[in-house]
C-alpha cells in the first residue's frame, strides 16, 4: 500500500524516479545478457569466456535481441542528463563533476582492469602466455580494448560534442515550451541510423569494434546511432518530455511497435542468414530492421517506465543508487564466475541461472559495501 501511495504522489511531480529504475533496469539487463554470450550458439571467437558444452538458441535469439536496443536506450538516457546537467551548471563545473565520476574511471577501468579482463579470452582457453607478455604483446596491439568502459570515453566524447554544440547554440540549454516530436522528425532519425548502418555494414561486419588512438574503442556501424540517441535524448530534455504537461511516447503505440519490429528484426537475425539470400539484400534488410526496433524501443522503453514505474521505495533506491558502480564491476566478476562453472557438469540453463545470480549478487554487495564510499561512484 505505500508503494501505491507513494506511486501517486510520484505522478504528480517532476521527480523522474522512472528514469532512475530505466538505469538501474538497463544495467542489470546488461549483465545478464553479456552472460548470455558465454553459453549462446556461435559465440564470437574473442567473447572472453565460451562454454561450448551445451550451446543454447534460446540465449543466442535473447542475445541477438537485447544487443540492438540496451546501449541505445543508455545513450538516449544520458542525453537527457548530460544537457539537464549542463544547464544547471557552467561548462567549468560540469566538466569538474564528470572528472571524477566519468573521466576518471574511465581511465582507471582502460588501464588497470580492461587488461585482465581481456587476458580471461587466453586464460580460459588454457593459454600458456602470461600477463605480462600478453600485456606487452597482443593487448598493446591488435587485442586492444577497454571492456565495458568503452562507454565512458564515449560519453566523454559526447560531453564534449555537446559542451561545443551548446556554445555555439545557447538556446538549447534553456527549456522550451512542452514539446511533442513530429512524424518527419522520427523518420527522419530512422532514416539516418538506417542509412548508416547499411552504407558502414558494406565495408566492415557489423559487430566489428575498433579502437582509434589507444583513447576511443567503438563499433563503427553503431557510431551515427548512438550519437542521435544521445542528441534525442538531449532534444526530449530541452521539450519537456516526460514532465508534468510534457509529451510522454503512447504506451500503446510504441509497445505495439516494439513487440513487432522486434519481432521481424528476431525473425531475419535468425532466419536469413541460413536461407542464401543476396548479401547485399540481407545486410539493408537487416539495417532497416535493426533501426525500427532501435528507435521504437527507444521511445517505448522510457515511456513505458514513465506511465508503469515512476514510484521509489527503499529497495528501488538501492538498486538505482548501486547501478552506476554494478555497471563499473561487472565483467571481471562476471567472466570470472562464469570462468569457474565451464567445467561443472549441469544443464547450461542451470549453469546460466546460478552465474547470473552470483554475478549481480555480488556486483551489488561490493557495489553497497565499496564502491559508493567513493567520490566518483557515491550518490550525487
Amino acid at each position: 500500500m505505500w508503494v501505491e501511495a507513494q506511486k501517486g504522489r510520484d505522478m504528480s511531480t517532476s521527480k523522474l524516479y522512472f528514469m532512475d529504475n530505466l538505469k538501474w533496469f538497463i544495467i542489470w539487463l546488461m549483465v545478464v545478457f553479456h552472460a548470455a554470450m558465454c553459453y549462446m550458439a556461435y559465440a564470437p571467437e574473442w567473447w572472453y569466456v565460451v562454454d561450448t558444452a551445451e550451446p543454447s538458441m534460446l540465449a543466442t535469439a535473447f542475445v541477438c535481441w537485447a544487443d540492438i536496443f540496451i546501449m541505445s536506450v543508455m545513450f538516449f538516457v544520458s542525453g537527457y542528463f548530460g544537457i539537464q546537467s549542463l544547464a544547471r551548471h557552467d561548462a567549468a563545473s560540469f566538466w569538474k563533476r564528470k572528472l571524477k565520476r566519468i573521466i576518471l574511471p574511465w581511465i582507471f577501468g582502460s588501464v588497470f582492469i580492461a587488461p585482465f579482463v581481456t587476458y580471461i579470452i587466453l586464460a580460459s582457453r588454457h593459454s600458456t602466455m602470461g600477463f605480462w607478455e600478453f600485456y606487452t604483446t597482443l593487448f598493446c596491439g591488435v587485442m586492444y580494448q577497454q571492456a565495458q568502459y568503452w562507454y565512458l570515453g564515449a560519453l566523454t566524447a559526447l560531453y564534449a560534442l555537446m559542451t561545443i554544440f551548446c556554445r555555439c547554440v545557447p538556446s538549447f540549454l534553456r527549456q522550451g515550451e512542452a514539446g511533442k516530436p513530429s512524424t518527419g522528425w522520427a523518420v527522419t532519425l530512422f532514416a539516418v541510423s538506417a542509412l548508416s548502418i547499411g552504407f558502414i555494414s558494406s565495408w566492415m561486419h557489423p559487430d566489428t569494434w575498433s579502437f582509434y588512438a589507444y583513447i576511443l574503442v567503438l563499433q563503427p556501424v553503431r557510431i551515427p546511432s548512438h550519437v542521435l540517441a544521445y542528441y534525442a535524448g538531449m532534444r526530449a530534455w530541452k521539450e519537456r518530455w516526460f514532465l508534468a504537461g510534457g509529451y510522454t511516447p503512447s504506451f500503446a503505440k510504441w509497445g505495439i511497435s516494439f513487440l513487432l519490429t522486434g519481432a521481424v528484426y528476431l525473425w531475419q537475425k535468425m532466419s536469413f542468414p541460413y536461407t542464401g539470400t543476396d548479401g547485399a539484400a540481407f545486410r539493408w534488410l537487416n539495417a532497416l530492421c535493426q533501426a525500427a526496433f532501435m528507435w521504437a524501443s527507444v521511445f517505448f522503453l522510457p515511456g513505458a517506465f514513465r506511465r508503469i514505474f515512476n514510484t521509489t521505495s527503499p529497495v528501488l533506491a538501492e538498486l538505482s543508487a548501486t547501478s552506476y558502480a554494478v555497471y563499473y564491476l561487472h565483467m571481471p566478476i562476471l567472466f570470472c564466475i562464469a570462468w569457474a562453472f565451464v567445467e561443472v557438469p549441469i544443464n547450461i540453463g542451470i549453469k546460466y541461472l546460478i552465474v547470473c545470480f552470483l554475478s549481480l549478487a555480488a556486483c551489488f554487495f561490493i557495489a553497497r559495501q565499496v564502491l559508493l564510499r567513493m567520490e566518483s561512484f557515491g550518490p550525487r
